[in-house]
């Protein structure tokens, strides 16, 4: 068996983990209000005829006589649209037009309208109805008859609408949205994280942040798998996957049996029509609340693999979450190997939206954990040039003035945060880190005191009694050579902007360090380093108690 794992795969790119080649796309999909749009519009707003509130992220378009939609848009979040029907010749011609809104969970309700009394906004009610009642019939012919037939079929309805509402604003207007991408290995019984490795990425002003690498029919022909370089990588399902017309016609539908774990929420389970051998394929369920009228999340695994791979059970989920502006994105996508399980826990990959934002001002912020750390040398005082950086992550932050260090955007699990003074970094030198530990929780606060060796510290054991003043500053320097190794018997001299030697032919000790410890405050200095004939300088004017020169003597 060739050895499965997880990668992450965005925008058509793999993100090798180096632990494998198993890799999964999941559509993240993002709407926002429409577009303003030229002369003779109407425009109006989707109501709910019971509670009269409007109804944002509502399909509406406009039909010609054949019933083809010949524009279409969707209302903002307080439920308003605007259209321009007029475009077909015979809506020119006989001055109607009409116009049809949908959104899940209402029966879809049709208008005609008048362009000469179409000048004033007008409401579009929209009924309710309980979720799972009206058949439609959008199946494949070969699939069995069942008693559930007409309901599943409903919701089924219900399903692709709200999808295709999602992906029709997506082609409306882009968003920003900062991504949290992940692998991690998870406990199987507890789902607790037992180790991960996170990094972020921001998709600014693109409408597709995510997007599936095949088309619905590619993957109705093909499958849910493709070999490249002979390793498979399984892909999930997309919007645009599951509301083409080539999805449907090959999987059958049926509603999912009750699950207690989730309480007035209705399933509605899909698989393929028939199993073809050395296609790779995927059963899963559709989640909806049937309270609140919305997508819930979809789970999936894979059927058709070989034995060895059916033994790593690779299953797959994404959330749906609809935000207080109508929009409608995937919040949180998974995919795992649930059979691969050893002593470090299952491994899995996934991501997480953190942050979205849209050109008309809306946002929205995921329910994250964060970290506040108080950063201190070791005279207790705030270690405002030292930096925090979290192990395994691209989470990486300098401390502020006050010696304080917030986190935020944290996924729930562990992490380990080492604090170093970047300047003794920068001079290649030994020094002790400060290391937490700690557990993220959503909507959680770590607080934490930890002490940190800085530049100044180790200055301060170097100068002794030689303490900063007002007007005294230190140097640190140190010589290496082009391979970061020290150069012990390297000379300095330190000269003042007048040519008067204020150090002269000073040595550096063993690990190549020499510092001055009664320097003239804001003093142009310049600074020659050598050994035999090879020599190197810098100038610098000294503008802090403490500054750090890093030479490197060439061979």
């Amino acid at each position: 068996m060739r050895p499965l794992a997880l990668t992450h795969e965005s925008t058509g790119a793999l993100r090798n983990t180096g632990r494998g080649l198993l890799a999964a796309a999941f559509a993240i999909v993002a709407t926002t209000t429409a577009p303003a749009l030229g002369a003779q519009v109407l425009s109006g707003t989707v109501r709910d005829s019971a509670s009269q509130q409007p109804l944002p992220n509502t399909r509406v378009l406009a039909l010609d006589a054949a019933g083809r939609s010949t524009a279409s848009v969707m209302t903002d979040a307080q439920g308003r649209f605007r259209i321009s029907p007029w475009t077909s010749r015979a809506a020119a011609r006989t001055g109607t037009v009409r116009i049809r809104a949908l959104r899940m969970g209402f029966r879809p309700h049709e208008l005609t309208v008048n362009r000469a009394a179409a000048a004033a906004p007008f409401d579009v009610p929209l009924v309710p109805f309980p979720i799972v009642l009206e058949e439609f019939q959008a199946m494949a012919a070969s699939c069995p008859k069942r008693a559930d037939r007409a309901p599943a079929l409903a919701l089924l309805r219900q399903v692709r609408q709200a999808l295709f509402a999602t992906v029709l604003a997506r082609s409306q207007s882009s968003g920003t949205m900062t991504r949290l991408l992940y692998d991690r290995d998870v406990e199987n019984r507890s789902g607790r994280v037992l180790r991960q490795s996170v990094w972020t990425k921001v998709t600014s002003a693109t409408t597709e942040p995510f997007t599936a690498a095949r088309s619905a029919t590619l993957f109705n022909r093909q499958g849910f798998v493709r070999d490249s370089l002979g390793a498979h990588r399984y892909i999930g399902p997309d919007a645009e996957t599951l509301i083409d017309d080539a999805f449907a016609s090959r999987y059958c539908v049926r509603l999912a049996g009750p699950d207690r774990e989730r309480p007035g929420v209705v399933g509605l389970g899909f698989e393929p029509v028939e199993r073809e051998d050395g296609r790779i394929d995927m059963v899963g369920t559709v989640w909806i609340d049937t309270l609140s009228r919305v997508l819930q999340d979809l789970s999936f695994r894979y059927v058709g693999l070989d034995r060895q791979t059916s033994a790593l059970q690779p299953e797959g989920r994404l959330s749906f979450r609809e935000l207080p502006n109508g929009v409608v994105i995937i919040d949180q996508w998974s995919l795992r190997l649930s059979g691969a399980q050893s002593g470090g826990g299952i491994p899995e990959i996934g991501g997480e939206i953190a942050r979205a934002s849209w050109p008309d001002g809306s946002g929205w912020r995921a329910s994250l954990g964060s970290a506040r750390l108080h950063v201190v040398d070791s005279q207790g005082r705030p270690a405002s040039a030292a930096a925090v950086q979290l192990v395994d992550t691209d989470y990486q932050i300098r401390i502020d003035t006050t010696g304080i260090a917030q986190l935020n955007d944290l996924l729930p699990g562990p992490y380990t945060a080492t604090v170093r003074d970047p300047r003794l970094v920068a001079l290649g030198l030994p020094a002790r880190t400060a290391t937490l530990r700690f557990v993220a929780a959503r909507d959680s606060t770590k607080e934490a005191l930890l002490e940190v060796e800085t530049a100044d510290d180790v200055v301060r054991r170097r100068c002794g009694a030689d303490v900063p003043t007002a007007n005294r500053a230190w140097v640190l320097g140190r010589v290496v050579t082009a391979d970061g190794q020290p150069v012990k018997d390297a000379r300095w001299t330190i000269r003042d902007d007048f040519g008067s030697t204020l150090v002269e032919d000073g040595k550096v000790d063993a690990d190549g360090l020499f510092q001055w410890c009664r320097l003239p405050m804001n003093a142009r200095v310049n600074v020659d380093v050598w050994r035999d004939a090879r020599r190197t300088s810098t100038s610098r004017i000294v503008m802090e108690p403490l500054t750090t020169l890093h030479f490197v003597l060439p061979q």
